[in-house]
């Protein structure tokens, strides 16, 4: 394109101008054709807008085209498949030059969606990803312990055997899992097998860890048959939830004991092999508790108090907090305990793959404990007050108490001072987003008017939920959403959440809680 102004603007310099600009920056472009040009109109906005205007400029049989790609493939699929198929040819055949563009480097990814959003750049923007970093997968405690035997307690199944296959990546190839039905484990033939083709060996031992005479003999096969043992992972539980008023001893007992016997029986009888990898695996809810998991966050706990006393003697030891995991163990298969857990506490499950991917990282650090888990802060601020407390200043920031304040403020307050407070909030967020003062968003402006997008209101819905712990229903972007029809709507539904949570509050004083459940092994 030339310069808007440049010699040859008044007549005319382009023969074809394929346009994304809006507004002015639009009509400046139309002035741009030559007689017989062709104007071909990719933006939306002012369509949008029903903006009117200066049809002067076609006046010499220049000839403008609407074009709306994403309608393309939906009318005419056959006519799209044989102009992509095109398209790709020409790009093999190098008919087609690459478009003009601009490099943006990963941690510069918010000023390049800025330059989009303002539509301040000319052809494309290529967001660069960061340069590998080297490979530190095999940190210390990973490479001496892929020189021996690692055995993973509760290797044989779920997050476990996630762990076992992710070890046989590293470069472990030796691998003994130990369970209490060992061979007889559903899958244990195929878990053997998925080993074998990452290359690992590995063998299956029966065996009630929580037992220190039946663990021995179970170690001194290992021993006998492979080689040195040089790392252990302890990845097994037992699980027996309920209100802990109703948790009975033996329930207790058998959750501590899957967690803090097993591991002070690995930790006394594995004092003299050559260890450079001692990990156990707790839980997130240590940190923040879990309603109706007493028992599961005391284990856990305990777990870690094992993992410091370990490094405070100088031996190898770390305890991870994994936060829910979605594809391996207990809520691989119960989508509505994953459900109840981001319901409650903001945790959103991540997959085994990615959750693994930060060990090495966390094996090269120097604490005992470690937690892993994604979790929304403010939405888990609701139902656990203990999250405003200044011990967790450190991981979530400084935006859980500001939003809990507003989101107090809205509530308590009646509709005629909340509705002037949401519109402020509105005004600001808008004005971030779009770089304008708040005082120039009008209330009755609509989103769309205002050139807010379906980017920008991506990020209005996040910031919206970031404030108000609540997650805004912004819908399509209609020339009828206005600010104080979105401040209307966003009192409503803060509205009937209190509602819903005094309803659930009564229902929960009045109605007597289930029986616990029966204890079961993870």
């Amino acid at each position: 394109r030339q310069e808007w102004g440049g010699p040859g603007a008044e007549t005319g310099c382009v023969d074809v101008l394929l346009n994304s600009l809006a507004g002015e920056a639009m009509e400046r472009s139309l002035g741009l054709l030559r007689p017989f040009g062709r104007f071909l109109e990719l933006g939306k906005r002012d369509f949008a807008e029903d903006r009117r205007v200066a049809l002067r400029p076609l006046r010499h049989n220049a000839t403008f085209f609407a074009v709306d790609v994403d309608e393309l493939p939906r009318a005419r699929p056959q006519l799209a498949a044989r102009l992509l198929a095109g398209i790709r040819d020409r790009i093999e055949a190098g008919s087609f030059r690459p478009l003009p563009h601009a490099d943006h480097a990963a941690g510069n990814v918010q000023a390049a969606f800025r330059t989009l959003q303002a539509s301040a750049q000319i052809g494309k923007l290529v967001l660069r990803p960061p340069p590998p970093r080297p490979d530190r997968a095999m940190r210390a405690p990973l490479q001496q312990a892929a020189r021996g035997t690692v055995l993973v307690v509760g290797g044989v199944q779920g997050f476990g055997l996630a762990t076992a296959c992710w070890l046989a990546t590293q470069g472990v190839r030796h691998l003994a899992l130990l369970s209490r039905r060992g061979a007889a484990t559903p899958g244990a033939a195929e878990a053997v097998a998925r080993l074998a083709a990452l290359g690992a060996t590995a063998t299956l031992h029966a065996c009630d860890a929580t037992d220190a005479t039946a663990l021995d003999a179970s170690l001194q096969a290992i021993r006998a048959q492979m080689p040195a043992l040089r790392g252990v992972v302890h990845a097994g539980a037992v699980f027996a939830d309920g209100a802990a008023a109703r948790l009975e001893a033996r329930q207790v007992a058998a959750v501590l004991a899957a967690k803090l016997t097993v591991a002070e029986n690995l930790d006394t009888l594995t004092a003299k092999d050559p260890l450079a990898l001692f990990l156990l695996y707790s839980s997130a809810t240590v940190a923040v508790g879990n309603p109706g998991q007493a028992a599961y966050v005391a284990a856990n706990a305990a777990l870690e108090a094992l993992a410091r006393r370990r490094r405070g003697a100088g031996q190898p030891a770390l305890a991870v907090q994994w936060g829910p995991i979605a594809d391996a163990g207990v809520l691989a298969a119960d989508g509505a305990t994953a459900e109840a857990l981001h319901r409650r506490l903001g945790a959103r499950p991540m997959a085994a793959a990615t959750a693994l991917a930060a060990l090495p990282d966390l094996l090269g650090g120097a604490a005992a404990v470690l937690g892993l888990a994604r979790l929304d802060w403010a939405a888990a601020q609701l139902m656990l007050p203990l999250l405003a407390e200044p011990m967790f200043n450190a991981v979530r920031g400084h935006a859980v108490q500001p939003a809990a304040d507003l989101r107090a403020r809205l509530v308590a307050a009646p509709d005629d001072e909340a509705l002037p407070l949401l519109r402020e909030t509105l005004a600001a967020e808008l004005g971030r987003i779009l770089r304008l003062a708040p005082g120039a968003v009008a209330a009755d402006t609509p989103l769309a008017g205002l050139g807010l997008d379906s980017l920008g209101g991506m990020e209005l819905r996040a910031a919206l939920d970031q404030r108000l712990g609540l997650a805004a229903s912004i819908g399509t972007l209609t020339d009828t959403l206005t600010v104080d029809a979105l401040a209307h709507r966003l009192l409503a539904d803060l509205r009937r959440q209190r509602q819903d949570g005094a309803a659930e509050a009564l229902m929960a004083a009045h109605e007597p809680a289930p029986e616990p459940a029966s204890v079961a092994a993870a």
